[in-house]
């Protein structure tokens, strides 16, 4: 048979067609959110969920969310923020849906979010990050914020942990952490989701479950400064020092008789402040650090060693009590402030987390000051024991505060023992007198001679064997 170029183009059509249907049909669905730049709307993507109901999000009042609050049955309890759901992208970033009551009355705005993508089925020993949010989509109490410079891992079974959502600090409803600033703090508000998501039969799924996580209640944050002794920069107008950062805080719905180790995390900048005659103050500020974690044990110390003639040496737990705390600074004889020592005797630990450096030089119409400033402290996990006996290693919900950068305290670095300062006299009354014995009866030239003849008696000797080979 003859084929025509009409029917030869039919042919390639219907040969075309067919490989997409097959295509279609062995490849799978994937169902996403959008995250091609135009976000899809916060709402169409609640949506897709058919068990997801809008009449179960109704708008509320301040008012009335204290008021549910306050009812002694705690499992009613209505938080000014919930996460609803999660979604992939298609781009391999990750969204989170939160549920936020009041927008009417006070909008408020999700900052960062507490995440750990291990698989634990009850919250423990999780390996916990912070990523900030951007809020890309809002509909009345509904938004939708993308996970920053986070990326979907490439694995079967994708484990998100939600340990933690934090909001930006409002004045209308929050109280300032003392020895801290509202400037930058973040509200922490518990989670504690779990969601796995894998495909099953083409299609996407997101299983929900819940975990423990742990209440912390952070009370003050500040920072102890520690003096050196007598240097020959301190002679010359130049002083260096050392600042201890510290955070006191108090265990809510457990009482903990020991703490093993912890996480924690902080960001760090540096500040140089000058000040000239017919100038002024001016201030250079340096980058914020991203989040720094650190890992403290029950076993690590701080310290600052002291530099100079007189100086002193000072030590801490990174991990005590606050009591423990306190007691260890009167004893080195720190001086803290009124409201220092409030909150230590108000708290029930505290954590060392961080020396950092500082530096003041002054002269004649000009002085400089160079330090470090810290912000978003914050505990992100406690491995602790119970008076009961019991073991946890949890997710922690707390606040991100912001340092002041006021000293909290500060300590004298001149160690005046007088024992230590006589025999010191002694010693230098003791080498004069020598000195002066040695130089009179004329034993010093003595002393210098046979000191010269021991050093150069070897170079003879080899000068001496070196003539005698000659000359033989």
């Amino acid at each position: 048979m003859k084929l025509t170029k009409n029917k030869i183009l039919s042919l390639i059509l219907i040969f075309f067609l067919s490989f997409l249907i097959i295509l279609t049909s062995v490849c799978p669905t994937i169902v996403r959110a959008d995250n091609s730049g135009n976000y899809s709307g916060v709402l169409m993507d609640l949506k897709k969920d058919e068990s997801f109901d809008i009449q179960d999000y109704p708008s509320m009042t301040l008012d009335y969310i204290n008021s549910i609050n306050s009812d002694l049955d705690l499992t009613n309890d209505q938080p000014l923020m919930e996460v609803i759901s999660i979604a992939e992208g298609v781009d391999d970033n990750l969204f989170i849906y939160v549920y936020q009551p009041t927008d009417l009355e006070i909008n408020l705005t999700a900052s960062s979010v507490l995440l750990s993508l291990d698989n634990s089925p009850d919250g423990q020993n999780l390996n916990l990050d912070i990523y900030d949010l951007e809020l890309v989509s809002t509909s009345s109490v509904f938004d939708k914020y993308l996970v920053k410079d986070f990326i979907i891992l490439e694995e079967v079974y994708r484990y998100y942990n939600i340990v933690t959502l934090y909001r930006n600090f409002d004045s209308r409803i929050d109280e300032v952490v003392s020895g801290s600033e509202a400037e930058g703090a973040e509200i922490g508000i518990e989670v504690g989701q779990q969601w796995c998501v894998y495909y099953y039969n083409n299609s996407i799924v997101y299983e929900k479950g819940t975990f423990e996580t742990v209440d912390v209640s952070i009370n003050f944050v500040g920072n102890i400064n520690f003096q050196n002794g007598i240097t020959w920069g301190s002679l010359a107008g130049l002083y260096d020092s050392g600042d201890a950062w510290f955070v006191t805080f108090n265990v809510e719905d457990y009482i903990v008789s020991k703490i093993y180790d912890a996480d924690l995390t902080y960001k760090i900048r540096s500040i140089e402040e000058t000040w000239a005659a017919f100038v002024g103050t001016e201030y250079k500020y340096g980058e914020f650090s991203n989040d720094i974690k650190v890992t403290l044990t029950e076993s690590d110390k701080g310290s600052y060693i002291g530099k100079g003639i007189f100086s002193r040496d000072f030590i801490w737990n990174r991990i005590s009590s606050s009591a423990s705390l306190l007691s260890s600074l009167s004893i080195q004889n720190i001086k803290l402030s009124d409201d220092c020592v409030s909150a230590l005797e108000n708290s029930q630990w505290a954590f060392c987390f961080l020396e950092t450096e500082r530096s003041f030089i002054s002269g004649d119409g000009y002085w400089a000051k160079s330090y470090s400033d810290i912000e978003d402290v914050t505990i992100i996990r406690l491995h602790f024991i119970d008076i009961l006996g019991s073991t946890y290693n949890l997710g922690v919900v707390s606040d991100r505060v912001n340092p002041d950068n006021l000293l909290d305290g500060n300590s004298s670095g001149l160690d005046f023992d007088w024992k230590r300062l006589l025999k010191l006299i002694l010693g230098l009354v003791l080498i004069v007198f020598l000195l002066n014995i040695l130089i009179s009866s004329g034993a010093l030239n003595l002393i210098f001679n046979v000191i010269i003849w021991i050093i150069t008696a070897p170079f003879k000797f080899i000068k001496w064997l070196i003539d005698k080979f000659r000359g033989d």
